[in-house]
């Protein structure tokens, strides 16, 4: 390894500017260097994952004609992946000052193979697409259920705004499914079915300590499912069966990134 290349100049950007690059362009990847503990305990979502001790031999799984944007715990490792990543002939590189420590954004949990197992058998464009769907009319389902359960008057009208979105969604994966499958009979959805992100709604709840009685705790609720589900499509878009599967996961993350912003605005009224 040549020390040369990590002399070589990057520019960092402070987390509002990185936020705010990240929602004008799509096609910046976001690269974590950390070690994979760290990784599970929580990650940006959507963020691919190679410890710096792994980065000088793993670089062919990073995009050289896309931007990269590197952080780890405060940005110090980030920096010197940076520089490495620059040194190899990346010219569009970038690092976050502060790292994930400076982030007030999307984040993920879990091991960079959580919820990949849903795809793990999907071989085709068809495969992927039901997969979704039955993910997406799953957490629709388990909102018009909670809106059904809850006491104040609220928080069900927000459980079923929420459930709105996600039947919106869930029928334009349906329509895109039907188009591949020349509108044959959608997926049964059953009441075990994943939804969004891959665990199941009792494991988010229990690990955000959500009170479902609370507007801004369910909405917390809401934006850590939509982030989790953007992190999971990222992640099994990496490992589609083909180009057209690839493509079509990347869709599903941009849009669960929309629906994270339209949740911001939301947790904004509610604050």
């Amino acid at each position: 390894m040549r020390w040369r290349q990590f002399l070589t100049p990057v520019r960092s950007v402070d987390a509002h500017e990185a936020r705010t690059m990240l929602d004008a362009d799509p096609q910046i990847q976001l690269l974590d260097v950390r070690q994979e503990k760290e990784y599970q305990e929580e990650h940006i979502a959507g963020a691919k994952f190679i410890p710096l001790a792994s980065l000088d031999d793993m670089l062919g799984e990073i995009d050289k004609e896309r931007p990269v944007l590197v952080y780890c715990a405060i940005g110090g490792r980030s920096r010197v992946a940076a520089q490495l990543l620059a040194g190899k002939g990346f010219e569009k590189v970038l690092n976050l000052s502060g790292g994930i420590k400076a982030w007030n954004g999307w984040k993920g949990f879990g091991d960079y193979e959580q919820g990949l197992d849903l795809f793990m058998n999907a071989e085709n464009l068809q495969e992927v697409l039901e997969v979704a769907y039955v993910m997406e009319k799953a957490l629709g389902d388990f909102y018009m259920d909670m809106a059904s359960r809850v006491s104040s008057p609220k928080v069900a009208n927000l459980f079923s705004k929420l459930a709105s979105v996600e039947d919106k969604h869930s029928k334009t994966v349906a329509e895109r499914l039907q188009a591949v499958t020349g509108n044959a009979p959608l997926p049964e959805v059953g009441p075990d079915a994943a939804p969004e992100g891959g665990l199941s709604t009792a494991e988010y709840m229990h690990r955000l300590g959500t009170d479902t009685e609370s507007p801004r705790d369910v909405v917390d609720f809401a934006m850590a499912l939509e982030a989790q589900a953007m992190d999971l499509y990222s992640r099994a878009a990496e490992n589609a069966p083909d180009d057209s599967s690839r493509e079509a996961l990347e869709r599903m993350a941009l849009e669960e990134r929309g629906h994270l912003k339209h949740l911001a605005v939301l947790m904004d009224s509610l604050v």
